[in-house]
């Protein structure tokens, strides 16, 4: 009896002593809320072959925790979630911690998620169509005919979930190269055969997306519809349209999109609040009018361009029309007579000949030499994406220089660094600032 009482003794031992030498030997330490520890336990067993977390009250090499503030307070960039309103950030650079929290956040960690009963398995959404949609989850790849769609997928920490989709921005040489250094797939997953007009539906077949997200005037809604893949359609022409489609982006693509998603929509309002506050000080607000792919082709008052417009603090001469892009004439401009001009990124000759034929000069803007070309670096500013917040800043400065408490390069690198995990290189900034 006595040796079986050592030989258990020693047993024990050597176990407390192994579990010892396991979690001093754990990759790295963390310092969670308790509420957070059964999920985050769930994925460090999925990642480390059923081992148990080191926990410490200091020091740590991760921070796990639902108070927003403490996670701020940790990170100038926006903290990965892996649950809603549980955040993660990285104390230390340890390598380790750094891929657990890739993993948490990956689709492969949303399914240990899933399985453990921490995230539901499918969602339910209601696009800007009016259409109720149940997506299964996770979300491990999606397509996106509609540019918009791309760019925003970008915009919410998606990028790795895109597999084809339209570019409306890198279709040129500057862009092309532009986007492949923000992200070297670019040439595998850029689609010319993806529109709003013209999809192949045998490529969407064979690619298999688990979501398709497009705008809601594409041409090709029937012919996808017998491939039984959920499609969530968008028509954003107003802030609000904006904010509600970067949402549901956010949400389909799980927590961490979502918490981003909800970042960029307070940096937008805190943005629009700066400028309003700007404007409301200002003596006058100047007419802009808008102009775009063609000299005479003008911004109606329903398109988010004039919107932008008037949240930078301009007033829209073109507010009363109605619709899409209205085709003027040069007669009309002159009645409106803006004090500022402004082209589009894609408007091909339109600044060139509003700026250098004789026939403009009956145009105040013209002969004032206010006459400005919307910058774009992998998308157009004045399009409804999340990039159009640029759009405002710039305007705004350009409306009121000197007056308002954005100042536009220090906004434009934390941005691209924040937003599309992207550092703007400074003589990028600096061109995009002085367009």
């Amino acid at each position: 009896m006595f040796r079986k009482v050592v030989v258990l003794l020693i047993l024990t031992t050597l176990f407390l002593s192994g579990v010892a030498a396991a979690q001093d030997s754990a990759p790295f330490t963390i310092q969670a809320d308790e509420a957070l520890r059964p999920a985050l336990e769930a994925l460090y067993a999925a990642s480390f072959a059923g081992a148990a977390p080191s926990y410490v009250d200091s020091g740590a090499d991760l921070l796990v925790s639902a108070d927003a503030e403490a996670l701020a307070a940790a990170t100038s960039a926006l903290p990965d979630y892996f649950v809603p309103a549980g955040g993660l950030v990285a104390l230390s650079d340890n390598a380790d911690a750094a891929a657990f929290i890739a993993f948490a956040v990956s689709p492969d960690g949303q399914q240990v998620l899933i399985d453990g009963g921490f995230l539901p398995a499918s969602i339910t959404i209601t696009d800007q169509a009016g259409n109720t949609i149940e997506i299964p989850q996770p979300v491990r790849s999606v397509i996106t005919p509609h540019s918009i769609a791309t760019y925003t997928v970008y915009g919410v920490g998606g990028a790795d979930r895109l597999i084809a989709g339209a570019f409306l921005g890198a279709r040129d040489e500057p862009g092309i190269t532009r986007m492949t250094q923000m992200d070297p797939r670019f040439p595998d997953i850029q689609s010319s055969t993806m529109t709003q007009k013209e999809i192949n539906v045998e490529e969407v077949a064979t690619l298999a997306p688990d979501v398709i997200l497009t705008s809601s005037r594409s041409q090709w809604l029937d012919a996808v519809a017998e491939l039984d893949i959920p499609v969530v359609l968008f028509a954003g022409e107003t802030p609000d349209a904006l904010k509600e489609a970067v949402l549901l982006i956010g949400q389909i693509l799980g927590p961490n999109t979502t918490a981003h998603a909800e970042a960029w929509i307070a940096y937008y309002d805190s943005v629009l609040a700066k400028v309003a506050e700007a404007a409301a000080n200002a003596e006058a607000h100047p007419t802009v009018l808008v102009i775009g792919s063609e000299p005479l082709r003008v911004a109606s008052g329903e398109m988010y361009q004039s919107f932008m417009v008037a949240a930078a603090g301009g007033t829209s001469v073109s507010a009363d029309l109605t619709g899409y892009w209205n085709d003027s004439n040069l007669e009309q401009i002159a009645v409106w007579n803006p004090a500022i001009i402004i082209t589009v990124p894609y408007s091909g000759e339109s600044f060139a000949t509003i700026t250098t034929s004789e026939e403009w000069q009956v145009v105040g803007a013209v002969q004032n030499g206010q006459v400005y070309q919307m910058p774009s670096y992998v998308a157009p500013w004045d399009t409804p994406i999340q990039e159009s917040v640029l759009g405002v800043i710039w305007m705004a400065n350009l409306f009121y220089p000197g007056q308002v408490d954005l100042d536009c390069a220090t906004e434009v690198g934390y941005f691209y660094q924040t937003f599309y995990n992207y550092a703007l290189p400074e003589e990028e900034i600096t061109a995009l600032c002085g367009s």
